[in-house]
């Protein structure tokens, strides 16, 4: 499923994954809640990638919150990833920031010798 360029929204293990992509601004807050909306089946939960967010414009804060609320939309199963997420989620939806790994270490190692050797 694919809506316009800046937002990518498709379905994997049963929740609706949101890529974003460029800068964002109130119109792409509209684009996000236009593809939760149309591609929402109402179960599972509904993430927003923000890595390949480049900007971030300060009115896309609200703008995004006030078209959730308009639409209805579900806030308790949405969740922002990424450090992008914490400019733009409004208050009443989750962020999560991942580490960064260090190159060839898979993040689950007990007291292996990874984080000496990177």
């Amino acid at each position: 499923m694919k809506c316009k360029q800046a937002v990518d929204a498709a379905y994997r293990n049963g929740n609706l994954h949101i890529n974003l992509n460029g800068p964002f601004s109130p119109a792409t807050a509209e684009e996000v809640s236009g593809a939760i909306a149309m591609f929402y089946e109402g179960r599972g939960n509904i993430f927003i990638h923000t890595a390949n967010v480049t900007t971030v414009e300060p009115s896309s804060k609200c703008a995004l919150a006030d078209q959730l609320k308009g639409l209805g939309l579900p806030c308790e199963r949405l969740y922002l990833t990424g450090t992008k997420g914490l400019d733009l989620s409004p208050d009443n939806i989750r962020v999560i920031v991942y580490e960064k790994k260090k190159k060839g270490c898979c993040g689950r190692c007990k007291d292996c010798g990874c984080s000496n050797e990177h």
